[in-house]
């Protein structure tokens, strides 16, 4: 997990399949394995989200630092779109799996996911 010395990490906790996973909020996300907000209130060139792909396995509490606040609209969509935000994830991760297990579904995402998805020092965790 990033450090920042400067400012907090934000991240959503979400737990699935007896793993807690941490998904981190992101400014200017280009990709779709995300959840784009709608309202935010930060300066960004892009949009805010919460990025899937940089999601990691955090069991332990031990690694997790303390609260910090998140910006108010990107707080309430959050809030009413909780289930959703959750769903779409667990959705995001049986595809992870399902590419993981069978390159030859998709080599092209198999090929993006496993360069750029910090999944894939979890794989003992997800059980791959």
């Amino acid at each position: 997990m990033e450090e920042k010395t400067n400012r907090p990490f934000l991240v959503m906790l979400v737990e699935i399949e007896n793993n807690k996973f941490a998904i981190p909020f992101r400014k200017n996300i280009k990709h779709n394995y995300c959840y784009k907000f709608a309202n935010t209130n930060r300066s960004t060139t892009s949009s805010t989200a919460l990025d899937f792909s940089k999601a990691v396995v955090i069991n332990d509490d031990k690694y997790l630092g303390s609260y910090a606040t998140i910006e108010r609209k990107e707080y309430l969509e959050l809030e009413n779109k909780k289930i959703f935000i959750i769903n779409k994830f667990k959705r995001f991760i049986a595809k992870y799996k399902r590419i993981m297990n069978n390159p030859s579904i998709n080599t092209y995402e198999y090929e993006l996911l496993n360069k750029y998805s910090t999944l894939i020092y979890f794989h003992k965790e997800l059980g791959l």
